[in-house]
């Protein structure tokens, strides 16, 4: 008897563990965590989205060929996804919108009776002989929901729209189906079953809400307003920088005749000058590509820094906002080819630098420097600079550059001297800070 009985009693386990996992799988769960929103759908349910390929065999079923134009109406209609039950053959779009007024109302559940029924009466469309429209309310376990349905029949043509929707969160969530001919009352079981299965996630606070969107504005407008004053400060900066520029050419200018003149009268008097110093570079491929990485990277090395340091606060302002790791994605992407066109634009600027010079004339240059300006051979014809055209002197490994501007150097070699190269740099200094 006892063996029978236990016999029964696995008989009995084993037929249960069979049933209730094919129970079970009747649904799934599709997740918009977005907007707080969980649907338990059927099983069998096919869903849509814009993230669809359009390869999948999903819009085939649903009947949807014209895959693109579907696509473009979600954006526009803030389609968020369409299901479609192959049993009932109902093709719905869930959508989710906002406006002035779900931002007011917030939440319908929250309505008082009259509130409720002052809304739903603005959903009527104006009557005429050829619409009808009907609205009521539609409970559910977690929101209140309203059934509108809008029919119209004009030139032998008729056209019905059916509506589950409610207002949570400041955004109407609705389910949406259409019927273009009326040979049978639309199927409404799978809406149902979609809007039975609406799992609110969670419910805003309509104060927290508005206190952020509040802050939201004010720190928009504190952005804005450092931003025009940056402009501001820039454009002046800019007109003084500017103006400071012109006082100091024309200062130089006129430094510079003052400079030629008096040459003129030393050449005109045979006056020799004394040479101070004399230093003799070979130019090569590697000194030019050392000056122009030198110039492009390391002498900006501070540009640079705060360059990283901005590209780094921007990652992180992506990574918290809405684009999140695609957004930082991408601009990865667009700061390796700004960094990589850096060095692309550095090796052309080497590979001019070097057909610029004459070979057949020679890749030595001498610097023969005298009290008041310098001349170079060479590599060029004999040309004479006044230490009052140097803007700035670097070094670099075993390199000194004078600059007589921003992008132009000449480099001279630390071990091409005549007397050494400290006396030489204490005495370029002086001469620069002179002028």
């Amino acid at each position: 008897m006892k063996n029978k009985i236990v016999s029964a009693l696995l008989i009995a386990i084993v037929f249960t563990l069979a049933v209730i996992p094919s129970s079970q799988v009747q649904a799934k769960v599709q997740d918009f965590s977005d907007v707080n929103i969980e649907l338990t759908l059927p099983d069998d349910t096919i869903v849509l989205t814009k993230n669809t390929p359009d390869t999948d065999k999903g819009w085939v079923s649903a009947g949807i060929a014209d895959i693109k134009s579907e696509k473009d109406n979600m954006s526009k209609m803030g389609v968020k996804a369409v299901f479609y039950d192959p049993k009932t053959k109902s093709l719905i779009r869930f959508l989710q919108k906002q406006s002035s007024q779900t931002s007011k109302i917030f939440n319908l559940s929250l309505l008082s009776e009259k509130e409720k029924t002052d809304f739903f009466n603005s959903l009527l469309a104006a009557k005429d002989e050829n619409t009808k429209t009907a609205i009521e309310e539609y409970p559910q376990k977690e929101a209140v929901f309203f059934r509108y349905s809008l029919e119209v029949n004009k030139d032998n043509s008729n056209m019905t729209e059916l509506v589950y929707g409610t207002i949570v969160n400041g955004y109407t969530f609705s389910f949406d189906i259409y019927q273009n001919t009326k040979s049978a009352p639309i199927d409404e079981t799978f809406m149902k079953t979609l809007v039975d299965g609406t799992h609110f996630t969670k419910f805003l606070d309509k104060a927290e809400v508005e206190k952020e969107v509040k802050n939201s504005i004010i720190r928009a407008l504190v952005e804005f307003a450092v931003f025009i004053v940056l402009i501001v400060i820039w454009i002046i900066y800019r007109k003084r920088k500017n103006k400071k520029q012109k006082l100091l050419k024309d200062v130089k200018g006129a430094a510079l005749s003052k400079f030629y003149a008096a040459k003129k009268v030393r050449e005109e008097q045979n006056m020799k000058e004394d040479i101070l110093f004399t230093n003799r570079t070979k130019y090569t491929e590697q000194i030019i590509k050392d000056f122009c990485y030198y110039n492009r990277f390391l002498k900006r090395i501070v540009t640079w820094v705060i360059m990283a340091v901005l590209s780094l606060v921007v990652l992180v302002l992506l990574s918290q906002s809405k684009v999140g790791l695609l957004g930082c994605i991408i601009a990865i992407i667009l700061i390796f080819i700004f960094v990589y066109y850096q060095g692309v634009s550095v090796e052309k600027v080497v590979e001019r630098t070097v057909k610029s010079y004459d070979k057949s004339k020679g890749m030595e240059a001498v610097y023969t420097f005298y009290e008041d300006y310098f001349t170079i051979s060479g590599i060029q014809y004999i040309s004479a600079f006044p230490y009052l055209q140097i803007t700035e002197m670097k070094q670099y490994k075993d390199l000194i550059y004078i600059y007589l501007g921003p992008d132009k150097a000449f480099y001279l070699k630390k071990d091409g001297f005549d007397k050494g190269s400290e006396d030489f740099i204490k005495f370029m200094d002086t001469a620069i800070k002179a002028n």
